[in-house]
């Protein structure tokens, strides 16, 4: 198998990896805006759909540097890509380590009334995992127009 076949397997299942567990976390959390009884669900599998995705971007970002690296033609698709991978690189964590955590804490017990600062939290975690997903689609969509 030539080499860059390999690259493109692994680009390919890298992009699943990391799309399929982003599309399945927003999801989710929509979910959870109708119907709060489900916020504990998520909480127990928002992490494994974060490693899902970190699993997928690696293999994403080592084989787009590799490609680089072969001196692969820069042209002003891949150059947007480039730049939106590193919004996701910079974003996700923001999202895992700031906004997902204040999500956790103050999220309410079951059968209480959320308050004014889990909606707000509910709100921004929402709003950033659209974003980084709207990012990952952007993303596809550049891929098919090289």
């Amino acid at each position: 198998m030539p080499f860059s076949t390999l690259l493109y397997i692994v680009h390919f299942i890298g992009m699943a990896l990391s799309v399929g567990a982003a599309t399945a976390k927003v999801w989710l959390v929509i979910r959870c805006r109708f119907d709060s009884t489900f916020i504990p669900a998520y909480i127990k599998v928002a992490p494994v759909l974060t490693r899902l995705i970190v699993v997928g971007m690696i293999p994403l970002t080592l084989t787009g540097i590799i490609w680089l690296v072969r001196g692969y033609d820069l042209f002003p698709q891949l150059i947007a890509k480039i730049i939106l991978v590193g919004s996701i690189w910079v974003l996700g964590p923001i999202i895992d380590n700031v906004v997902e955590p204040k999500f956790r804490k103050l999220a309410p017990a079951m059968g209480e009334t959320p308050s004014a600062d889990f909606v707000h939290a509910q709100t921004l975690h929402l709003i950033l995992e659209i974003v980084a997903t709207l990012l990952f689609y952007i993303i596809i969509v550049l891929w098919m127009l090289r």
